[in-house]
């Protein structure tokens, strides 16, 4: 069992087994929206787009259906503008915190340190509140005010899960990370089957076998 919801618990490792059988029988998809999503995130007004297209590239993979380049430039304008929800308070936050951050240094006046500090405070809790967003937005093609929501009530439904799930999530992408080629080639594509994977188990809406 993945996922127990009467102990609020997931068994990281079924998932992580689950996810990887998946990403193994479509490795060449996984590989091509992982370099995608490498060569797109950099950009930051396409990092949006191109993470929806690699959640639904890894929905696909693990409803068994062929994910090409049709589907992905159909998701990838479909998504396009709700896709950019989570990144504007990202980025306006991590605007606040590396300035305050520069002020201290330069005045060294406590107020500009707890500045920054409150912001990346609010990053973390954003971030972990909008993790769902995602898979919800491709799962369930609603409004991003309404997908927000979403994540929002998922998270306080499913908290000790999600912090796990957080933690799950870094701990692939740093172990990808200790070579830049395996977190190019697999890190996005293989943290976006495991993300959705669990989106589905802990909202109760798993593909049947």
């Amino acid at each position: 069992m993945v996922v127990d919801t009467h102990r609020n618990r997931v068994n990281f490792i079924g998932l992580s087994k689950e996810a990887v059988a998946a990403a193994y029988r479509s490795l060449p998809v996984i590989v091509i929206v992982s370099v995608c999503w490498c060569f797109l995130a950099p950009t930051i007004v396409l990092l949006g787009p191109a993470t929806a297209t690699a959640v639904a590239a890894a929905g696909n993979i693990l409803r068994g259906d062929r994910f090409r380049l049709r589907t992905a430039l159909s998701v990838f304008r479909r998504y396009f503008w709700r896709s950019q929800l989570p990144l504007v308070p990202t980025l306006i936050f991590i605007d606040i915190a590396g300035l305050s951050w520069l002020q201290f240094l330069r005045t060294g006046e406590l107020a500009y340190g707890l500045l920054a500090f409150l912001s990346v405070d609010i990053l973390i809790v954003l971030s972990v509140l909008l993790l769902y967003y995602y898979p919800l937005l491709v799962d369930g093609n609603r409004s991003a005010r309404k997908t927000a929501r979403q994540s929002v009530e998922l998270v306080f439904m499913r908290l000790i899960p999600t912090i796990g799930l957080v933690a799950f999530c870094l701990s692939v992408g740093v172990l990808f990370g200790f070579t830049v080629v395996g977190f190019v080639l697999l890190g996005p594509g293989m943290i976006a089957t495991i993300l959705i994977l669990a989106t589905r188990y802990l909202s109760a809406r798993v593909e049947p076998e």
